[in-house]
C-alpha cells in the first residue's frame, strides 16, 4: 500500500493504473476461488443426485418386494385356508358311510371358502341334484343336459378350467363366467360332477383354488369308493352270517344225529357185549375144563383143537371186555376217580409186572423216570394205559430191540413216553391208530391176530382225564407214544 501511495505521489496516472491492475488481480484470484468452489459444489450435487437416484431405485425395489411379499403372504394365507378347509372336510367325513351324508358335508360355507358364490353337485347316473347353492332351476337343467354329452370327457379330465377348449364351449352354452368343473369318480367311473362359479372377488381364478377344488373332488371320489367297499363288505358279512348260521344249524343237526347214532352204537355194543359175555364165559369154562382133561383123556389131535378154541375164546372175552369198557366210558357209566398219585411208582409197578414178557422176548428195557412225581389221575385206568402201550411195544419190537419208558416234569404237566425200536408206522396211518378196529398193516400184525380196540380204549381213558395223547413214528425206525397228565398242586 505504501508503494502505491508513493507511485501516486510521483505520478497520479501511474498510481491509478497500478491500483486498477491490483484490483483486477485480486478480482481474478477471487473469481478463481469461486469457480473452484462452484466445481466442488457441482460435484457434490452430482453425487447427491446419484445417491438420490440410487435411493429412489432401492425404494422402488423395497416397495416392489413389499408388494410381492404381501401377495405371497396373501397367497400363503389363502393356501393355508384352503388346506384348513380340506382338513375340516376330511375330519367331518371320516366316519361317514352313507352317500347322502357325504354330500351333505358340502355346504355354502365350503363353497364360499373355495372363493365362489355358487356351487352344485349332480349325480350323472340318475341326474339327481345332490347339492345346489345359488343356481336357478332352469340353470340346473341346462347344466344337466350339457354334461350328459360330456361324460366321456370327464372320464379322462380331472378338472375343466379356462385352458381347455371344452371349457369355452361350456362357458358359451351355460352362460357362465369364471367357473370350475371336476368329476367325482367312484371306482374310476364318473359318479357325479361338481361345479362352482361366481368368484366372491372378481379376478382370475388362482392356481391354489383349482388345485384344492380338484383335490376335494378326488377325495369325495375316494370316499365313495370306501362307501361302496363298506356296503359290499357289509353285504358279504350278512351273507356269510346267513351261511354260517345255516351251516351251524346243519352241523348241530348232524351232531345230534351223530350223538344219537353214537349212543345207539354204544348201547348196541354194550347190549351185545353183555349178551356175548354169558355164553362166552360158559364156553370158556368148558373149554378150559376140556383142555385140562377134567372129563377124561383126549386124543392129541382133539386136544390141539380144543387149545385153539380156548385161545380164541380168550381173545373174544378180552374183546368183549374192552368193548364194554369203551361203551361204559362213552356213556359215562364208569366212575373215574382222579386224585393225586405217584406216576413214577405206577410206571415201575407196570414194568415189573411185564418184565417176564420183556425177558422172554429178549428185549432191553430203559427206564428214565424221576424219583417220584405226583400227578392227577385215575390210577387203575392209567395202569391199563401203560400196560396196553408197553404190551404194544413188546409186541412190535424184534428180539434184541430196545424199549424205553420215560417220564419227565414240564411246566404244568408230566410227559410220559413209551418208545420202541420196532417196525414203525407209515405216515398215512398215524392219524388212524386210535380208531376202533383199525390195525396197522405190517408183518407183525399179519402174523398176530388182534381186535384193534386197545389203542381206542387208551385214547378214551386219556380223554376222560382231559389230557392229550399222540404218536410219533417212522416206518422201520420205531414208534413213540406220548401222553400228558396234570401235575399235582403239591408237587
Amino acid at each position: 500500500m505504501n508503494i502505491i501511495k508513493s507511485l501516486i505521489s510521483m505520478d497520479p496516472l501511474i498510481g491509478t493504473v497500478a491500483l486498477l491492475l491490483l484490483g483486477i488481480f485480486f478480482l481474478a484470484i477471487y473469481t478463481l476461488t469461486k469457480v473452484k468452489t462452484i466445481a466442488i459444489l457441482k460435484k457434490s450435487i452430482n453425487y447427491l443426485n446419484q445417491t438420490i437416484q440410487e435411493l429412489d431405485h432401492e425404494a422402488k425395489l423395497i416397495i416392489k418386494s413389499d408388494v410381492e411379499l404381501k401377495l405371497y403372504q396373501e397367497e400363503s394365507e389363502d393356501k393355508l385356508n384352503k388346506l384348513t378347509l380340506l382338513k375340516n372336510l376330511i375330519l367331518s367325513s371320516l366316519r361317514i358311510l352313507d352317500k347322502e351324508q357325504l354330500f351333505a358335508q358340502i355346504n355354502e360355507k365350503i363353497i364360499n371358502d373355495l372363493g365362489f358364490k355358487r356351487g352344485a353337485i349332480i349325480n350323472l347316473n340318475d341326474q339327481e341334484v345332490k347339492l345346489n347353492i345359488g343356481f336357478q332351476e332352469q340353470e340346473m337343467k341346462l347344466i344337466q343336459r350339457a354334461f350328459l354329452a360330456k361324460r366321456n370327457i370327464l372320464q379322462t379330465t380331472p378338472l375343466l378350467s379356462a385352458e381347455l377348449e371344452t371349457y369355452k364351449e361350456l362357458s358359451s352354452s351355460l352362460h357362465l363366467q369364471d367357473f370350475l368343473i371336476a368329476p367325482v369318480k367312484a371306482r374310476e367311473n364318473v359318479y357325479a360332477i361338481f361345479i362352482v362359479t361366481g368368484l366372491l372377488i372378481p379376478r382370475e381364478i388362482k392356481r391354489a383354488e383349482k388345485e384344492i377344488f380338484a383335490i376335494i373332488c378326488m377325495y369325495l371320489g375316494q370316499c365313495l369308493d370306501n362307501i361302496d367297499l363298506f356296503e359290499e363288505l357289509y353285504r358279504a358279512k350278512d351273507d356269510l352270517e346267513k351261511k354260517v348260521k345255516e351251516r351251524t344249524n346243519e352241523l348241530v343237526k348232524s351232531l345230534r344225529e351223530i350223538e344219537t347214532i353214537s349212543k345207539l352204537k354204544s348201547d348196541f355194543i354194550s347190549s351185545v357185549s353183555h349178551e356175548l359175555r354169558t355164553p362166552l364165559t360158559s364156553v370158556k369154562g368148558f373149554s378150559s375144563l376140556l383142555v385140562e382133561e377134567k372129563f377124561g383123556k383126549l386124543p392129541p389131535q382133539a386136544k390141539d383143537r380144543l387149545e385153539t378154541i380156548d385161545k380164541n375164546v380168550n381173545k373174544l372175552v378180552d374183546m368183549v371186555n374192552i368193548l364194554l369198557d369203551i361203551s361204559r366210558i362213552e356213556s359215562g357209566k364208569i366212575e373215574v376217580k382222579i386224585s393225586p398219585s405217584d406216576i413214577t411208582k405206577l410206571i415201575k409197578s407196570v414194568v415189573d409186572f411185564l418184565s417176564p414178557q420183556i425177558q422172554s422176548r429178549q428185549l432191553k428195557l430203559a427206564l428214565d423216570v424221576p424219583g417220584s412225581l405226583a400227578v392227577y389221575m385215575d390210577k387203575d385206568l392209567i395202569e391199563r394205559v401203560l400196560i396196553n402201550l408197553i404190551n404194544n411195544a413188546i409186541k412190535f419190537t424184534p428180539p434184541g430191540g430196545m424199549i424205553t419208558v420215560g417220564c419227565k416234569k414240564e411246566t404244568r404237566n408230566a410227559l410220559i413216553s413209551i418208545s420202541d425200536t420196532g417196525c414203525g408206522i407209515e405216515k398215512n396211518d398215524l392219524e388212524k391208530v386210535f380208531q376202533e378196529f383199525f390195525r396197522v398193516d405190517n408183518p407183525v400184525n399179519r402174523q398176530l391176530q388182534g381186535s384193534g380196540l386197545g389203542l381206542s380204549l387208551v385214547k378214551r381213558i386219556i380223554d376222560t382225564h382231559k389230557e392229550k395223547i399222540w404218536v410219533e413214528s417212522e416206518a422201520g425206525k420205531g414208534t413213540t407214544f406220548r401222553f400228558t397228565l396234570k401235575l399235582s398242586e403239591n408237587v
